[in-house]
């Protein structure tokens, strides 16, 4: 799977130097904070970061602003973030992160692989921003839950990338009694039973 994924999209020399280091620093700061598990820290780049490359391929062409909320220890915001940087570096980076110490450590990140994003330590609800073409979330919440929490930075426009596991199809069947949205699965080529959530067409259902 490694081979075929770096090979399917043709990364640059210049982003995997930025992935290698990312996953360095994901190391390092795991001593003292937890960003990974430790069962993990041997295998950040085939476990998540190879994980986090495969959505790629079916982002929306040249978003004007991306928001990855919840990012954590950066699944799938930096390794996203990276690609989307290099096709176009003038597009606008947005992170949510409420836990400090995180927050701290997504700041280095961009600082340390030289790419202008914004890190909010606060919570996506109180973030303020107008929508945003593109947005992701990894092991945050349902996804009824997710669209809630971002409602106002989706417009129709907003494409949103949820990775899932196993769960997902009643997570969606419960989404759709408070939501409409179109929906693309995306079978994940890492994980057996899992899929990566392709959404748009996004609004709360009226009653």
């Amino acid at each position: 799977m490694r081979n075929d994924v770096l090979d399917d999209l043709n990364v640059s020399r210049e982003t995997i130097d930025r992935l290698r280091t990312y996953e360095k620093l994901v190391i390092k700061w795991s001593k003292t904070i937890n960003l990974v598990s430790r069962g993990d820290l041997n295998k950040i780049w085939d476990r998540h970061i190879l994980d986090c490359m495969q959505i790629y391929p079916h982002l929306p062409d040249r978003p004007a602003g991306y928001l990855d909320f919840g990012s954590g220890g950066g699944f799938p915001a930096v390794v996203l973030s990276a690609f989307l940087f290099e096709k176009d570096p003038t597009i606008k980076i947005y992170l949510a992160e409420s836990d400090g110490r995180k927050a701290a450590f997504l700041r280095t990140v961009f600082r340390e692989i030289q790419i202008p994003g914004i890190v909010f330590t606060e919570r996506v609800q109180q973030v303020d921003l107008p929508p945003v073409d593109l947005i992701s979330a990894r092991a945050v919440a349902a996804l009824s839950d997710l669209f809630s929490m971002a409602e106002t930075l989706i417009n129709k426009e907003t494409v949103c990338f949820f990775p899932k596991g196993k769960t997902w199809k009643k997570e969606v069947a419960e989404a759709e009694k408070k939501w409409h949205f179109c929906c693309e699965t995306i079978k994940s080529q890492t994980q057996s039973e899992a899929v990566i959530l392709k959404l748009g067409s996004i609004e709360r259902v009226r009653i």
